[in-house]
Protein backbone atom coordinates (compact mmCIF):
# COMPACT_ATOMS: atom_id res chain seq x y z
CA UNK A 1 0.00 0.00 0.00
CA UNK A 2 1.14 3.55 -0.79
CA UNK A 3 1.69 5.14 2.73
CA UNK A 4 2.26 8.81 3.46
CA UNK A 5 1.11 10.55 6.91
CA UNK A 6 -0.42 13.80 6.42
CA UNK A 7 0.88 16.13 9.24
CA UNK A 8 -1.69 18.85 8.97
CA UNK A 9 0.40 21.73 11.04
CA UNK A 10 -3.17 23.01 12.74
CA UNK A 11 -5.33 21.67 16.02
CA UNK A 12 -6.34 18.10 15.40
CA UNK A 13 -9.82 19.21 17.03
CA UNK A 14 -11.86 20.98 14.94
CA UNK A 15 -11.33 24.84 16.21
CA UNK A 16 -12.47 27.83 14.71
CA UNK A 17 -9.76 30.11 13.22
CA UNK A 18 -11.06 33.70 13.87
CA UNK A 19 -7.82 34.22 16.11
CA UNK A 20 -6.19 34.12 12.90
CA UNK A 21 -8.22 36.62 10.99
CA UNK A 22 -10.03 33.88 9.36
CA UNK A 23 -13.98 32.66 9.61
CA UNK A 24 -13.13 29.21 8.59
CA UNK A 25 -13.24 26.03 11.01
CA UNK A 26 -11.21 23.04 9.96
CA UNK A 27 -12.82 19.75 9.59
CA UNK A 28 -12.12 16.39 8.86
CA UNK A 29 -14.17 13.04 7.96
CA UNK A 30 -12.36 9.02 8.20
CA UNK A 31 -13.52 6.91 6.07
CA UNK A 32 -12.52 3.21 6.46
CA UNK A 33 -14.24 1.04 4.29
CA UNK A 34 -13.03 2.53 1.14
CA UNK A 35 -10.17 1.30 -1.55
CA UNK A 36 -8.57 -1.42 1.61
CA UNK A 37 -7.59 1.45 3.31
CA UNK A 38 -8.37 4.83 5.53
CA UNK A 39 -9.24 7.69 3.95
CA UNK A 40 -8.71 10.72 5.13
CA UNK A 41 -10.95 14.44 4.30
CA UNK A 42 -9.70 17.37 5.26
CA UNK A 43 -11.14 20.54 4.89
CA UNK A 44 -11.87 24.57 5.85
CA UNK A 45 -15.55 25.68 5.98
CA UNK A 46 -17.98 28.23 6.82
CA UNK A 47 -19.84 26.13 8.98
CA UNK A 48 -20.56 22.65 10.04
CA UNK A 49 -23.64 22.31 7.13
CA UNK A 50 -21.06 22.83 4.44
CA UNK A 51 -18.62 20.71 5.77
CA UNK A 52 -21.17 17.51 6.04
CA UNK A 53 -22.77 18.52 2.81
CA UNK A 54 -19.35 18.60 0.89
CA UNK A 55 -18.46 15.17 3.15
CA UNK A 56 -20.85 13.24 2.28
CA UNK A 57 -20.45 14.12 -1.38
CA UNK A 58 -16.92 12.82 -0.99
CA UNK A 59 -17.77 9.68 0.38
CA UNK A 60 -20.49 9.10 -2.45
CA UNK A 61 -18.52 10.05 -5.05
CA UNK A 62 -15.35 7.41 -3.10
CA UNK A 63 -17.51 4.71 -2.99
CA UNK A 64 -18.97 5.08 -6.81
CA UNK A 65 -15.47 5.05 -7.80
CA UNK A 66 -14.42 1.90 -5.75
CA UNK A 67 -16.97 -0.13 -6.56
CA UNK A 68 -15.89 0.54 -10.23
CA UNK A 69 -12.02 -0.48 -9.84
CA UNK A 70 -13.00 -3.31 -7.23
CA UNK A 71 -11.72 -6.39 -9.12
CA UNK A 72 -12.89 -8.67 -6.27
CA UNK A 73 -15.94 -7.64 -5.17
CA UNK A 74 -17.06 -5.05 -7.78
CA UNK A 75 -20.83 -5.85 -8.88
CA UNK A 76 -22.18 -5.38 -12.82
CA UNK A 77 -20.37 -2.64 -14.36
CA UNK A 78 -17.19 -2.81 -12.69
CA UNK A 79 -13.96 -4.21 -13.93
CA UNK A 80 -14.49 -7.47 -12.08
CA UNK A 81 -17.20 -7.98 -14.57
CA UNK A 82 -14.50 -7.31 -17.09
CA UNK A 83 -12.39 -9.59 -15.75
CA UNK A 84 -14.93 -12.51 -15.61
CA UNK A 85 -16.52 -12.33 -18.83
CA UNK A 86 -13.82 -10.36 -21.08
CA UNK A 87 -15.97 -7.42 -21.79
CA UNK A 88 -17.36 -4.68 -20.64
CA UNK A 89 -19.94 -2.98 -22.36
CA UNK A 90 -21.49 0.34 -21.74
CA UNK A 91 -18.31 0.87 -19.64
CA UNK A 92 -18.56 4.30 -17.46
CA UNK A 93 -16.25 7.34 -18.63
CA UNK A 94 -13.84 6.71 -15.69
CA UNK A 95 -12.76 3.00 -16.15
CA UNK A 96 -12.48 3.90 -19.74
CA UNK A 97 -10.35 6.88 -18.66
CA UNK A 98 -8.20 5.45 -15.90
CA UNK A 99 -7.63 1.98 -18.24
CA UNK A 100 -6.21 4.43 -21.04
CA UNK A 101 -4.02 6.29 -18.43
CA UNK A 102 -2.24 2.98 -17.75
CA UNK A 103 -1.94 2.04 -21.46
CA UNK A 104 -0.30 5.19 -22.19
CA UNK A 105 2.02 5.01 -18.89
CA UNK A 106 2.91 1.35 -19.87
CA UNK A 107 4.72 2.79 -23.08
CA UNK A 108 6.58 5.90 -20.64
CA UNK A 109 7.42 3.71 -18.24
CA UNK A 110 8.81 0.91 -20.34
CA UNK A 111 6.69 -1.43 -19.27
CA UNK A 112 7.27 -0.93 -15.57
CA UNK A 113 4.12 -0.33 -14.89
CA UNK A 114 1.35 -2.87 -16.32
CA UNK A 115 -2.42 -2.52 -15.72
CA UNK A 116 -2.65 -5.70 -17.68
CA UNK A 117 -0.12 -7.67 -14.76
CA UNK A 118 -3.42 -9.32 -12.91
CA UNK A 119 -2.37 -12.91 -13.72
CA UNK A 120 1.05 -12.60 -12.29
CA UNK A 121 -0.26 -10.21 -9.04
CA UNK A 122 -3.15 -12.75 -8.09
CA UNK A 123 -0.53 -15.55 -7.19
CA UNK A 124 1.01 -12.89 -5.21
CA UNK A 125 -2.19 -11.42 -3.50
CA UNK A 126 -2.50 -15.28 -2.78
CA UNK A 127 0.79 -15.86 -1.57
CA UNK A 128 -0.04 -12.81 1.00
CA UNK A 129 -3.63 -15.28 2.30
CA UNK A 130 -2.00 -18.36 2.20
CA UNK A 131 1.78 -17.98 3.03
CA UNK A 132 2.90 -20.00 0.56
CA UNK A 133 5.24 -18.55 -2.26
CA UNK A 134 3.49 -19.23 -5.53
CA UNK A 135 6.22 -21.10 -7.94
CA UNK A 136 7.86 -19.62 -10.45
CA UNK A 137 6.62 -22.01 -13.59
CA UNK A 138 3.36 -21.00 -12.45
CA UNK A 139 4.63 -17.26 -12.66
CA UNK A 140 6.37 -17.93 -15.64
CA UNK A 141 2.77 -19.33 -17.24
CA UNK A 142 1.05 -16.25 -15.70
CA UNK A 143 3.56 -13.79 -17.16
CA UNK A 144 2.57 -15.33 -20.96
CA UNK A 145 -0.95 -13.50 -20.24
CA UNK A 146 0.00 -9.80 -19.51
CA UNK A 147 0.03 -8.50 -22.96
CA UNK A 148 -1.34 -5.32 -22.30
CA UNK A 149 -2.29 -4.63 -26.14
CA UNK A 150 -5.20 -7.30 -25.68
CA UNK A 151 -6.78 -4.69 -23.59
CA UNK A 152 -9.18 -3.05 -26.22
CA UNK A 153 -11.26 -0.15 -25.91
CA UNK A 154 -13.41 0.60 -28.35
CA UNK A 155 -16.17 3.80 -27.71
CA UNK A 156 -17.92 2.43 -24.30
CA UNK A 157 -16.77 -0.89 -24.77
CA UNK A 158 -13.64 -2.55 -23.34
CA UNK A 159 -12.45 -6.07 -24.49
CA UNK A 160 -9.68 -8.74 -23.33
CA UNK A 161 -8.61 -10.12 -26.41
CA UNK A 162 -6.73 -13.07 -23.74
CA UNK A 163 -9.39 -15.44 -21.75
CA UNK A 164 -6.75 -15.54 -19.24
CA UNK A 165 -5.67 -12.61 -18.86
CA UNK A 166 -7.32 -9.85 -15.95
CA UNK A 167 -6.65 -6.24 -15.28
CA UNK A 168 -5.29 -5.25 -11.51
CA UNK A 169 -5.80 -1.15 -11.24
CA UNK A 170 -4.26 -0.72 -7.49
CA UNK A 171 -1.11 1.10 -8.75
CA UNK A 172 -3.24 4.03 -10.43
CA UNK A 173 -7.01 3.52 -8.94
CA UNK A 174 -6.21 6.11 -5.80
CA UNK A 175 -4.47 8.51 -7.79
CA UNK A 176 -6.85 8.74 -10.20
CA UNK A 177 -9.89 8.87 -7.74
CA UNK A 178 -8.44 11.59 -5.79
CA UNK A 179 -8.14 13.65 -9.06
CA UNK A 180 -11.66 13.39 -9.68
CA UNK A 181 -12.55 13.89 -5.82
CA UNK A 182 -10.97 16.76 -5.51
CA UNK A 183 -12.67 18.52 -8.96
CA UNK A 184 -15.71 17.51 -7.28
CA UNK A 185 -15.14 19.09 -3.66
CA UNK A 186 -13.66 22.40 -6.16
CA UNK A 187 -17.10 22.53 -7.25
CA UNK A 188 -18.64 23.48 -3.86
CA UNK A 189 -16.49 26.08 -3.77
CA UNK A 190 -14.22 25.00 -1.39
CA UNK A 191 -10.34 26.49 -1.54
CA UNK A 192 -8.51 24.57 1.09
CA UNK A 193 -9.29 20.78 1.57
CA UNK A 194 -6.36 17.82 1.89
CA UNK A 195 -7.34 14.59 0.55
CA UNK A 196 -5.49 11.39 1.31
CA UNK A 197 -6.51 7.98 -0.14
CA UNK A 198 -4.37 5.77 1.94
CA UNK A 199 -0.86 7.83 1.76
CA UNK A 200 -1.98 9.43 -1.52
CA UNK A 201 -2.02 12.85 -0.46
CA UNK A 202 -3.43 15.64 -3.00
CA UNK A 203 -3.76 19.01 -1.68
CA UNK A 204 -5.59 21.84 -3.00
CA UNK A 205 -5.37 26.08 -1.93
CA UNK A 206 -3.28 26.45 1.48
CA UNK A 207 -4.56 26.67 5.40
CA UNK A 208 -5.73 29.44 6.69
CA UNK A 209 -2.19 29.82 8.31
CA UNK A 210 -0.38 28.10 5.59
CA UNK A 211 1.09 25.61 2.56
CA UNK A 212 0.02 22.18 4.04
CA UNK A 213 2.51 20.24 6.04
CA UNK A 214 2.86 16.83 4.90
CA UNK A 215 5.11 13.96 6.55
CA UNK A 216 6.71 11.26 4.76
CA UNK A 217 7.21 8.31 6.89
CA UNK A 218 10.24 6.25 7.42
CA UNK A 219 10.11 2.87 6.81
CA UNK A 220 11.44 2.01 9.79
CA UNK A 221 9.37 4.22 11.78
CA UNK A 222 8.39 7.92 12.41
CA UNK A 223 8.61 10.56 9.72
CA UNK A 224 11.74 10.73 7.27
CA UNK A 225 11.20 14.54 6.50
CA UNK A 226 8.01 16.94 5.92
CA UNK A 227 7.44 19.07 2.99
CA UNK A 228 5.48 22.06 2.61
CA UNK A 229 3.07 21.99 0.26
CA UNK A 230 -0.34 23.79 -2.05
CA UNK A 231 -1.51 22.33 -5.03
CA UNK A 232 0.35 19.17 -5.19
CA UNK A 233 0.41 15.46 -4.59
CA UNK A 234 2.60 13.66 -2.56
CA UNK A 235 2.46 10.03 -3.52
CA UNK A 236 5.31 7.17 -1.63
CA UNK A 237 5.20 3.27 -2.88
CA UNK A 238 6.68 1.65 -0.79
CA UNK A 239 8.15 -2.08 0.72
CA UNK A 240 6.53 -1.70 4.70
CA UNK A 241 3.19 -1.33 4.52
CA UNK A 242 1.60 -4.20 3.02
CA UNK A 243 4.26 -7.58 2.75
CA UNK A 244 4.08 -11.16 3.89
CA UNK A 245 7.14 -12.74 5.76
CA UNK A 246 7.48 -16.13 4.34
CA UNK A 247 10.11 -18.64 5.75
CA UNK A 248 11.94 -15.32 7.43
CA UNK A 249 12.17 -13.67 4.17
CA UNK A 250 9.95 -10.37 3.24
CA UNK A 251 8.33 -10.18 0.45
CA UNK A 252 6.37 -6.73 -0.60
CA UNK A 253 3.14 -5.81 -2.70
CA UNK A 254 5.29 -4.17 -5.51
CA UNK A 255 5.95 -6.63 -8.38
CA UNK A 256 8.45 -5.78 -10.93
CA UNK A 257 7.18 -6.64 -14.16
CA UNK A 258 10.42 -8.29 -15.30
CA UNK A 259 11.89 -10.43 -12.33
CA UNK A 260 7.75 -11.41 -11.64
CA UNK A 261 8.82 -11.00 -8.18
CA UNK A 262 9.11 -7.87 -5.27
CA UNK A 263 11.41 -4.96 -6.40
CA UNK A 264 14.18 -5.01 -4.18
CA UNK A 265 15.76 -1.66 -5.45
CA UNK A 266 14.64 0.53 -2.69
CA UNK A 267 12.00 1.11 0.77
CA UNK A 268 9.99 3.53 -0.70
CA UNK A 269 10.05 6.10 -3.53
CA UNK A 270 8.08 9.52 -2.71
CA UNK A 271 6.54 11.48 -6.21
CA UNK A 272 5.72 15.27 -5.60
CA UNK A 273 3.93 16.63 -7.98
CA UNK A 274 0.51 18.34 -8.99
CA UNK A 275 -1.40 15.47 -10.63
CA UNK A 276 -2.40 12.45 -8.13
CA UNK A 277 -2.62 10.00 -11.10
CA UNK A 278 0.25 11.16 -12.49
CA UNK A 279 2.43 10.72 -8.65
CA UNK A 280 0.42 7.17 -8.33
CA UNK A 281 1.49 5.60 -12.10
CA UNK A 282 5.26 7.12 -11.60
CA UNK A 283 5.81 6.14 -7.85
CA UNK A 284 5.36 2.39 -8.40
CA UNK A 285 7.09 2.42 -11.67
CA UNK A 286 10.10 4.35 -9.94
CA UNK A 287 10.35 1.00 -7.53
CA UNK A 288 10.91 -0.73 -10.01
CA UNK A 289 13.73 1.04 -12.13
CA UNK A 290 17.18 2.08 -10.95
CA UNK A 291 18.18 5.21 -9.71
CA UNK A 292 19.73 6.45 -12.48
CA UNK A 293 16.71 5.32 -15.11
CA UNK A 294 14.49 6.89 -12.20
CA UNK A 295 15.78 10.46 -12.39
CA UNK A 296 15.83 10.22 -16.67
CA UNK A 297 12.01 9.34 -16.16
CA UNK A 298 11.41 11.58 -13.34
CA UNK A 299 13.15 14.43 -15.54
CA UNK A 300 11.51 13.98 -18.12
CA UNK A 301 7.95 14.61 -16.35
CA UNK A 302 8.87 17.09 -14.47
CA UNK A 303 8.65 15.88 -10.85
CA UNK A 304 10.22 15.98 -8.07
CA UNK A 305 11.35 12.77 -6.28
CA UNK A 306 12.85 11.24 -3.06
CA UNK A 307 14.15 7.66 -3.40
CA UNK A 308 15.25 5.98 0.23
CA UNK A 309 17.56 2.70 0.47
CA UNK A 310 17.52 -0.37 2.87
CA UNK A 311 20.47 1.92 4.88
CA UNK A 312 18.19 4.63 5.83
CA UNK A 313 20.08 7.03 2.97
CA UNK A 314 17.76 8.93 0.73
CA UNK A 315 18.45 10.70 -2.91
CA UNK A 316 16.74 13.42 -4.60
CA UNK A 317 16.66 14.61 -7.80
CA UNK A 318 15.86 18.24 -7.05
Amino acid sequence: MKRIIAILMASLLLLSLCGCGSSLSRYESIFTDLFDTDCTFTAYCSSDEEFEEVSAAVYAELSRLDALFDIYDGGEGSLKELNDTGILENADEDIINLLELGINFYSLSGGKLNIAMGSVLSLWHDARETGILPDDSELAEASNHCDITCLAIDGDTITLGDPDMSIDVGSIAKGYSADIVAELVSSYGIESFALDLGGNVKTVGEKPTGKWVIGIEDPNGGILKTVEVSDLSVVTSGDYERYTVIDGVTYSHIIDPDTLYPAEYYRSVTVICESSSLGDVLSTSLFCMDVESGKELASEMGVEVMWVYADGSTESNS
